[in-house]
């Protein structure tokens, strides 16, 4: 799997850490990494969660 760069940017530009990112959309510190780095995949619900706390759509930031 690739890594999401784009994620990972989009987080770093509002100003969250990965931890930060996971208690808003209510996962794991290691859930983010995982995401960031192309380790896992998230569902639809997460992707959903993680762009509303981004404020982007969810096709900026994963490869849907």
């Amino acid at each position: 799997m690739a890594s999401n760069y784009r994620l990972k940017a989009a987080r770093v530009l509002k100003g969250l850490t990965q931890l930060q990112l996971a208690d808003k959309v209510g996962t794991k510190e290691i859930e983010i990494s995982r995401l960031e780095t192309g380790r896992a995949r998230p569902d639809q619900d997460l992707k959903r969660r993680i762009a509303d706390a981004l404020q982007k759509p969810a096709f900026e930031l994963f490869d849907c």
